[in-house]
């Protein structure tokens, strides 16, 4: 942004000030974004949210453009600022700053309803101003009617926007979830497949037929070594020999018991 004023030949840094304040829509006090005094700044001044972010390009007020530059703009940078400028004689001007913030960004989700057939498609994205949501198969026919949109306010000045669509979806078919930012002209989507769909569908099911399979199989390996054993055990009873042998020592017997 910036604002001019009159250089005849050459700049007088030491007669200048310069003084660029914001003030937002609902808020009655201004915020002080830059200030020079006599050619000097006055970083005490300037609010602590634009602190390392505002800046007056020094270069160019030989030329008599009070230029104040904003890096890492954010949604509460918007709003209507006074450029207050003392050279010569005093003079001001307004300048309003739009910031708008695209929802490039959608997150997805869909979920199985229950036992039901139908689903749960979910979609969720930030940006600025507030858009509108719109569904749609991919013949173009609308679902938004089905369709509950919130939304929230970030602590950064977003929109926090989620969508849920619950129906039943023919599964040889796409939809779209369309974010629809109405200040800037932009459009966002989203898809939601049907093999995804499949997916979800199949997946619980896919997981208990791989736990019964494995179970199963552990099972049956337990079993046949059981078996295994119990069969050596009894072959190995069923074939030992008793031997007794008798001998006369001192007048008693002593007993040997070989077992093969």
């Amino acid at each position: 942004m910036e604002c001019r004023f009159p250089v005849n030949s050459s700049l007088n840094l030491g007669l200048l000030s310069v003084v660029w304040e914001q003030k937002r829509q609902g808020q009655s006090e201004s915020r002080d974004v830059y200030a020079l005094h006599k050619g000097k700044a006055l970083p005490p001044s300037q609010h602590h949210d634009y602190m390392g972010r505002a800046a007056l390009l020094h270069d160019e007020l030989k030329s008599g453009r009070a230029i104040l530059q904003i890096t890492s703009v954010k949604i509460t940078d918007a709003g209507s600022y006074l450029c207050l400028i003392d050279y010569q004689g005093a003079d001001y001007k307004y300048i309003t700053l739009e910031v708008t913030a695209s929802y490039r960004i959608i997150n997805t989700q869909v979920m199985r309803k229950g036992d039901e057939a139908k689903f749960v498609f979910i979609c969720q994205s930030e940006g600025f101003p507030l858009a509108e949501v719109f569904w749609q198969n991919e013949k173009n026919i609308s679902l938004t009617g089905s369709a509950n949109t919130t939304y929230m306010l970030t602590t950064d000045g977003l929109y926090n926007v989620t969508s849920i669509l619950t129906f039943k979806p023919n599964m040889s078919e796409n939809y779209s979830c369309i974010f629809w930012n109405k200040e800037v002209n932009e459009e966002t989507s989203a898809h939601f497949s049907t093999l995804a769909l499949l997916s979800t569908l199949y997946s619980g099911q896919k997981s208990l037929i791989l736990f019964i399979i494995a179970t199963c199989v552990i099972v049956t390996v337990l079993l046949s070594a059981l078996i295994i054993f119990q069969q050596r055990k009894s072959f190995k009873k069923c074939h030992a020999k008793k031997k007794v042998h008798f001998t006369s020592d001192s007048g008693f017997f002593s007993y040997f018991f070989i077992f093969l």
